[in-house]
């Protein structure tokens, strides 16, 4: 014998089942979490250290560790002025893999991380030579631009032949103009010798 109470309307079959009440309310969207933040090295170094601190595994957790990474970028490492954050940028970079749950081994690709750290050291050269900006490139040696104390100083010690003879013609030029010689003859100009050398050029 069945136990189970007859449906007064549907007799043995299961009642038909209604529809779920409708709810008058939604559920907030999730947002994705948004990354950190900043305005120079420091702070970004302390930034990633913070959230390398966090042990707890979650996607948040993780989605926020990876945008901060990502914002360090080749522009914003170019704009930075102070070696010893750019040290400790570096230490990171080399050290991606080191024992953290979401490192920046994660964060960035191989590649990645070798261009940015190839910019980290070029910085960190350029602010040692005193430079806020690398070289523009140009001619090696542009004779017409040296000053006449420099031009002097490379006829005399420049180990080419070649170039030193390019110097040599700069010099005549410049004292055939000073001397307001337009017969084509070259007038001499004394050279005045580096210390230490017991070799004097002369016209």
């Amino acid at each position: 014998m069945n136990v189970r109470q007859l449906d007064l309307f549907s007799g043995e079959k299961q009642p038909l089942r209604s529809a779920p009440p409708i709810r008058s309310y939604r559920n907030p969207e999730k947002t994705a979490p948004k990354a950190f933040a900043w305005e120079s090295m420091a702070a970004w170094v302390r930034h990633m250290n913070r959230l390398f601190a966090i042990e707890a595994p979650s996607s948040d957790h993780y989605a926020r560790t990876r945008g901060t990474a990502r914002t360090l970028t080749v522009d914003r490492i170019r704009e930075c002025r102070h070696d010893d954050d750019l040290a400790r940028c570096e230490d990171m970079l080399v050290q991606a893999k080191q024992g953290w749950l979401y490192g920046l081994d994660r964060a960035f690709t191989k590649a990645e991380r070798g261009e940015l750290l190839v910019e980290v050291r070029n910085r960190r050269q350029l602010i040692k030579l005193g430079r806020s900006a690398p070289k523009g490139k140009g001619p090696r040696l542009d004779p017409t631009l040296l000053p006449p104390g420099a031009l002097h100083r490379l006829i005399q010690s420049h180990p080419d032949i070649e170039v030193v003879k390019r110097l040599r013609a700069e010099r005549d030029r410049r004292g055939a103009l000073q001397n307001g010689n337009g017969t084509g003859t070259v007038a001499a100009v004394p050279i005045p010798s580096i210390e230490g050398s017991s070799h004097e050029w002369g016209a």
